[in-house]
């Protein structure tokens, strides 16, 4: 698979402007479908927050720790990532490993391995808290109850049509505005327990008490009944995988290439010019980078309707995170046995998070890949990161407080892990500054929007720009953040480009032969 820096035509059916996972997998399906699809990003590989990077003998993946959906299930909406793989003949690229408990959680006075399938997850939640399980497994029937009513609103091309029909979307509708802790309010007693079912939160960067039980339940769901999995060679593989359909399907993707602006003419997108000054025309341009910068920097505010600038000002950016990258050859007991273990300073989440938005963590999470994937690291050795949110800015640089940042990280994680230093060979930060540098999000967002109850769905930025032929892809459009999240994104955006009707009709055009 061949990338290049300067594009070999100057014309294209579509044009995806940066190869996160959103634009990848909406440009793989486009391509797959016969249409002539150009990728540009300005990184040197594609993936956004999913790509790798290498230090020395160890490899480490940036920001993604587990993904859902990477087998075939018989339920109806699951297996997206297998489907988008299988769709674009790329399913043999990616060695999704089956990763079980997808994560361990930790307070000062209790563990728990949490569990894939609904009945294990309940069981194991049970044993903590006896006395809930009947709440419990209301609580768990509720989000998969989620996750389906999700999966056929998402058919739906008109706005309206989940309100209009609201026999078919009860749960939709009865959680629309509600948070995760409402959720849990309404199904748990104890404290304890709504502490257990919450501890995921992180993955979606808001504490029970603000983020959406909507997205929380859809997330959720995409691990316990759709399976949590590990990309064995990293997450990159799987990036790579969708840039290489697009590739094999005659396409073309641009590494160390930015695009200059979007060219619009008469209120309709007409391409893109490289930085370089090659311009290059096609009728449909997807935006895979940060809505504001695609409004003010790409497109011109001047030629965009003000109302809509003023929406999108009016959208709060996520969170970013701070990522302590380890490898080393630590003691049989110093690292957790999880995959993924969340640690935390006491049972109150709204505590952890002030801790956030005061940059000075009380929580973080362990992530040990070599776990499931030993070739990352040399015999006898592993790697670990240590991920903690983080506002987006700092009242000071962070070139003076990474260092600090990093050592806070590592105190925090040894009073879990005692012995963690003594093993280290290899340490290095990422802050919020270096998500920001490599990704080009705002602050480093990792989310794109916050997913509070009002910035999800048809709350988040839509699909369209007020230019035609324009559309935004990606955790800056709906549904939200997280690959899953992203890939569906992809989904909708490639269903919708193509003027079809659901979701389904795009598997029709798929499963026939190639460009049909």
């Amino acid at each position: 698979m061949r990338f290049h820096a300067e594009s070999s035509r100057d014309a294209y059916d579509v044009i995806v402007v940066g190869a996160g996972i959103g634009g990848l997998t909406a440009a793989a399906l486009l391509a797959r479908t016969g249409r002539d699809v150009l990728v540009v990003e300005r990184h040197d590989r594609v993936g956004g927050y999913a790509h790798s990077f290498r230090r020395g003998r160890y490899l480490f993946d940036a920001a993604v720790h587990l993904v859902g959906g990477c087998a075939p299930v018989s339920f109806e909406g699951g297996g997206l990532l297998h489907r988008v793989l299988s769709s674009v003949g790329a399913d043999r690229e990616c060695d999704f490993a089956r990763v079980d408990p997808f994560y361990s959680v930790g307070f000062p006075d209790a563990t728990l391995d949490v569990s894939t399938g609904l009945d294990e997850f309940v069981r194991v939640h049970a044993e903590l808290v006896p006395d809930e399980r009947k709440g419990l497994k209301q609580f768990a029937q509720e989000c998969l109850n989620i996750r389906q009513e999700v999966y056929r609103a998402s058919e739906l091309a008109a706005s309206f049509s989940v309100g209009a029909d609201s026999g078919r979307f009860p749960t939709l509708l009865h959680y629309r505005r509600a948070t995760l802790g409402h959720a849990l309010d309404a199904h748990l007693d104890s404290p304890r327990a709504k502490a257990l079912l919450g501890a995921l939160w992180p993955y979606l960067g808001l504490p029970p008490s603000r983020v959406s039980f909507l997205y929380f339940a859809t997330m959720l769901m995409s691990y316990v009944v759709d399976g949590a999995f590990y990309c064995r060679g990293s997450f990159q593989r799987f990036a790579d995988a969708l840039a290489g359909s697009v590739v094999d399907c005659g396409g073309e993707v641009l590494l160390r290439s930015s695009v200059r602006r979007i060219v619009v003419e008469a209120g309709c997108a007409r391409g893109v010019m490289l930085e370089n000054g090659q311009q290059i025309s096609a009728p449909l341009v997807f935006s895979n980078i940060d809505a504001v910068q695609t409004a003010q920097e790409l497109v011109g505010t001047e030629v965009l309707p003000s109302a809509y600038c003023e929406s999108l000002r009016a959208l709060e950016p996520s969170h970013s995170a701070f990522v302590v990258y380890m490898a080393g050859r630590f003691g049989a007991d110093t690292l957790p046995r999880s995959h993924e273990t969340f640690l935390y300073s006491d049972w109150d989440h709204d505590a952890a998070y002030a801790s956030t938005l005061a940059a000075d963590p009380s929580w973080l999470s362990v992530t040990v890949p070599s776990h499931i994937d030993p070739a990352a690291a040399p015999a006898g050795e592993d790697i670990v990161t240590l991920t903690t949110l983080m506002p987006r800015r700092l009242a000071r640089p962070w070139r003076d407080e990474k260092q600090p940042m990093v050592e806070r990280m590592l105190d925090l994680a040894e009073r879990s892990l005692p012995g963690l230093r003594d093993g280290a060979v290899f340490t290095e930060g990422g802050s919020p500054r270096t998500m920001e540098r490599y990704t080009r999000n705002s602050g480093g967002a990792i989310y794109g929007w916050e997913t509070s109850p009002a910035q999800v769905g048809l709350g988040r930025s839509g699909f369209d720009m007020p230019v035609e032929g324009l559309h935004l892809v990606g955790h800056w459009a709906q549904p939200g953040g997280g690959v899953y999240g992203v890939v569906s994104s992809g989904v909708q955006a490639a269903w919708r480009a193509l003027g079809l009707a659901s979701e389904k009709d795009l598997w029709r055009l798929l499963a026939g032969p190639v460009g049909e």
